[in-house]
């Protein structure tokens, strides 16, 4: 399926929820297409000027005029995919070919990752009203999404986790570094 890329240094995986202001007429336009026939688009990282090889399908979930007179949209992550054939239109947006990669399965409790989650989430409530109540800390999957959407990792960190087939090496990597922080 071809779809309209939104290049932001911004990491977001699936579930997570974040906003976004649009201004330029070429990404009006991805809004309105990506609304009209609700097939979304993909947030996807650049690297130089280069799209990156992965990225996330949202789906925009929320809309609204923001005291500046720009539109704001909500989107939320549907699923991991990976790019070809990415190209540009005459107006400057980008578009690519996407393979939706499989979902992580994970049927763990996540104990303490999902109390240091929960913790972070009290102390920067600016991270935890994106979500309502939709917290889900007892869940392993999404407590390392999260967490993975909120460290600050350089963007080949972020496109490896992105092209992982299972989660393992993100809690491992979680739980090294709260394991870490406590030293």
């Amino acid at each position: 399926m071809q779809l309209g890329l939104f290049p932001l240094p911004l990491f977001l995986l699936p579930g997570g929820v974040t906003k976004l202001r649009i201004f330029e007429p070429r990404y009006v336009r991805l809004v309105k297409e990506s609304m009209a026939n609700d097939s979304g688009f993909v947030l996807a990282m650049k690297d130089g000027d280069a799209i990156c090889r992965f990225g996330t399908h949202v789906k925009i979930v929320d809309f609204e005029t923001l005291p500046d007179g720009l539109l704001g949209v909500t989107i939320r992550g549907i699923s991991r995919v990976k790019l070809a054939n990415i190209g540009q239109e005459e107006d400057g947006l980008w578009i690519s070919d996407t393979e939706v990669l499989p979902d992580w399965n994970e049927n763990e409790g996540a104990g303490d990752l999902g109390t240091a989650l929960e913790n972070l989430f009290e102390a920067h409530p600016e991270h935890a009203s994106q979500y309502n109540s939709e917290h889900r800390f007892d869940d392993m999957l999404w407590v390392c999404q999260r967490w993975l959407e909120i460290l600050p990792l350089a963007n080949n960190q972020r496109q490896w986790f992105l092209a992982q087939h299972d989660l393992q090496e993100a809690k491992q990597f979680i739980s090294l570094l709260l394991s870490e922080e406590k030293i």
